[in-house]
């Protein structure tokens, strides 16, 4: 028994020394493989990024008007079309003008008739003056005849009236647009009978746009005319800045929150009625960015290469929000260390890397680039 555990006992010694000399060959190939790099390196410092809020809207025109026909009557000439681009002035629709006509003409007739009883009164008017001067007739005569004169006047001026308002009736027959803009809807079709209040077409002005939303109570408290929101379309690649020009301090009662309208870029190919998300700044905060370039992929597994010593250490990090050309380190690095950040998409663990700059000035604040580039 004593011989056997001997024997065990060299045996492990063997083995132990065997997987020492393993241990030290990696180390040696390590050195004698590894690749030297010259390269950029960056300091990791804190940066600013914004605290954004994001709150659904919708593109909305300025100009929209629902067009309906100040008169009773049957509609015909109705040949635009929703989609149709229409400048003012433009023709829209008609109302059918007969009865309008007859009460031209209903109203002409009148007109020529107080005309002719002014002048029948001017008549008599003016003999009974002479005779009152001569003493012929009494004074309450004159006064019943000047009376009479001065009611002929005024039906002349009422007859006057009358037929100027019936032939501007006329004018409005014609219904025409009053800005320029696109027939969005068709409310009605030729032969049905208009009346007023009774939409027909619905036109809205394609460029005036805006964007429209709803925010809470404590995000409208810090906001201002002015400040500028970073807005996402759907159907756009590209977001965009748009600028607060609206802020309604009165609360919906219903829901609680506030509208504010942003104005848009001009030139944007877009529609009203789209969806769209604005992202409003609230504050800032600070936290570790370093420049995207240092972000590589080893395994699937996102990290950087910290320089000690002269060499390069994948450390694993995990990234957050991207501004611009930097991106927000949540975890794996620490404040002073520097990392390579070019030349380094074929570097392994252990390479050398000779650096040719230093990058520390990473505490400036993210605003002089547009921090609400996302």
């Amino acid at each position: 028994m004593i011989q056997v555990s001997k024997i065990f006992t060299i045996s492990v010694l063997a083995l132990a020394l065997s997987l020492s000399g393993c241990n030290e060959e990696p180390a040696t190939e390590q050195k004698e493989t590894a690749q030297v790099f010259k390269a950029e390196v960056q300091m990791v410092q804190l940066g600013t990024i914004p605290l954004m809020a994001v709150v659904p809207g919708s593109i909305v025109p300025e100009q929209k008007a629902s067009i309906a026909s100040r008169l009773i009557g049957y509609i015909k000439g109705l040949e635009v079309e929703v989609g149709q681009k229409v400048k003012q002035g433009d023709l829209l629709f008609s109302i059918d003008s007969a009865d309008i006509k007859s009460q031209i003409a209903q109203a002409e007739a009148a007109y020529r008739q107080a005309v002719a009883a002014l002048k029948d009164a001017r008549l008599d008017y003016n003999r009974f003056t002479k005779l009152y001067k001569d003493d012929s007739v009494s004074k309450q005569q004159y006064d019943k005849i000047r009376l009479q004169y001065s009611v002929a006047q005024q039906n002349v001026a009422a007859a006057h009236s009358g037929l100027k308002q019936a032939k501007e009736q006329l004018n409005y027959a014609n219904v025409k647009a009053p800005f320029d803009g696109v027939v969005v809807q068709k409310l009605a079709v030729a032969g049905g009978l208009a009346a007023p209040g009774k939409p027909i077409v619905v036109i809205e002005n394609a460029t005036s746009l805006s964007v429209k939303t709803e925010v809470s109570g404590d995000l409208f408290a810090v906001l201002h005319i002015g400040d500028e929101a970073q807005v996402q379309v759907d159907g756009q690649d590209k977001a965009f800045i748009g600028t607060i020009y609206t802020l309604v301090g009165s609360a919906n009662p219903k829901t609680r929150t506030h509208t504010v309208k942003l104005n848009l870029p001009e030139g944007l190919n877009i529609n009203s009625g789209t969806f769209a998300r604005v992202s409003f700044k609230r504050d800032v905060r600070q936290t570790m960015m370093i420049s995207k370039s240092a972000i590589v992929v080893r395994a699937g597994i996102e990290g950087v290469f910290v320089v000690e010593n002269g060499r390069a250490f994948f450390h694993m990090v995990r990234t957050g929000l991207e501004i611009g050309s930097q991106i927000e380190i949540q975890a794996g690095l620490a404040l002073g260390e520097q990392i390579v950040i070019e030349n380094n998409e074929s570097m392994l663990n252990g390479d050398i890397v000779e650096v040719t700059g230093v990058q520390g000035d990473l505490a400036m604040s993210l605003s002089g680039q547009s921090e609400l580039e996302a």
